[in-house]
């Protein structure tokens, strides 16, 4: 790939270019983030368990390693994602072995969030401040009951109820007055989470939560959402008045999780390399709205996708960190 072309200054017009990265990838990718990146995010790195295994143990190492290289290189940083189910410490939510009273789990949670925004001050720029709060999937017979229940079940919910959401981007603002704080989450696409995720950011907003933009995660694959179905989202979501980033893209080259392992073909390539330029052409007409496309990884031979032998095949570049044939078209697509 020429050095005159480059991914992030084609589309400086439009959004910033971004991509997930560890300690490993910035080293093993530095020339591809350096040509074609101007915003990152830290893989893991940024999370409530890498940042404060052990209470009051806090973990910048990794973090601060990300943070040098961005700067150096005059890249953005994203900052994801203190409040998140999945990374959070069994401790944040014990006391004595027992389930930690409302009032401790929120001074564990101001403790945190200060610490590690006062950490990173304005380098970074926005915050994924709470990840995947929406209910994944809901019975129907639930739905056809009770309605389309909003808020995913967790130790947070248990805790506190749904007042945790507000006190976290309260607790962010309060502690990175300049950043931009966002909410992130997936399947943002589906109909029915769809509906789920804007409630919960529609009620964020009433409630007068400093929530400014939403994280679509898209991690899609090459045969579905439809692009209708995409758009009728991003619709969605800039109704009420937030920014929108495009936060952990790659495109599966499985229909499900659970397909047997296939090998990649010209043919498959071709099919990702149409729905990329799809997606890319849809963005670009909503720039208005979408400040950021992330990419959640660099290249193929590193991505969460690739699961012992069943290996996948997401990203612009290759297992051998070569630029497939669809990079150049996405550049050419902008000028």
């Amino acid at each position: 790939m020429s050095e005159l072309l480059s991914l992030c200054k084609a589309y400086r017009k439009y959004f910033d270019i971004g991509a997930a990265v560890n300690t490993t990838t910035i080293v093993k990718d530095a020339e591809i983030l350096k040509q074609h990146f101007n915003s990152v995010t830290c893989e893991n790195e940024m999370k409530y368990g890498r940042v404060q295994p052990e209470e009051g143990h806090f973990t910048f190492e990794d973090a601060d390693q990300i943070v040098a290289f961005a700067k150096e290189n005059h890249m953005r940083i994203r900052g994801h994602a203190p409040v998140w189910h999945n990374q959070t410490p069994d401790w944040f939510h014990l006391q004595g072995g027992r389930p930690a009273p409302r009032e401790l789990v929120y001074e564990r949670l101001d403790a945190h969030i200060k610490t590690v925004a006062e950490h990173f001050g304005d380098a970074v720029y926005c915050w994924d401040v709470v990840n995947e709060a929406a209910a994944d999937t809901v019975p129907e017979n639930h739905i056809a009951r009770y309605g389309n229940e909003t808020y995913r079940q967790t130790k947070y919910l248990n805790a506190c109820g749904i007042e945790y959401l507000e006190k976290a981007y309260h607790l962010m603002r309060k502690y990175s007055p300049n950043a931009q704080l966002f909410y992130n989450d997936y399947n943002e696409c589906d109909p029915l989470k769809r509906e789920r995720i804007y409630t919960l950011m529609k009620n964020l907003l009433d409630l007068g939560a400093p929530l400014q933009g939403f994280g679509m995660q898209n991690h899609y694959s090459i045969y579905k959402p439809e692009t209708d179905e995409v758009k009728r989202s991003i619709e969605t979501y800039a109704s009420l008045g937030l920014r929108l980033h495009i936060t952990e893209m790659d495109l599966s080259c499985y229909q499900s999780r659970e397909d047997p392992e296939i090998t990649f073909t010209d043919e498959i390539m071709e099919l990702q390399a149409k729905r990329y330029e799809e997606l890319f052409e849809l963005y670009r007409s909503y720039s208005d709205v979408i400040d950021s496309v992330t990419f959640w990884g660099v290249a193929d031979d590193t991505s969460w996708l690739s699961r012992g032998t069943r290996k996948n095949w997401p990203l612009l570049f290759d297992m051998n960190g070569n630029a497939k044939p669809v990079l150049e078209k996405l550049i050419r697509a902008a000028e």
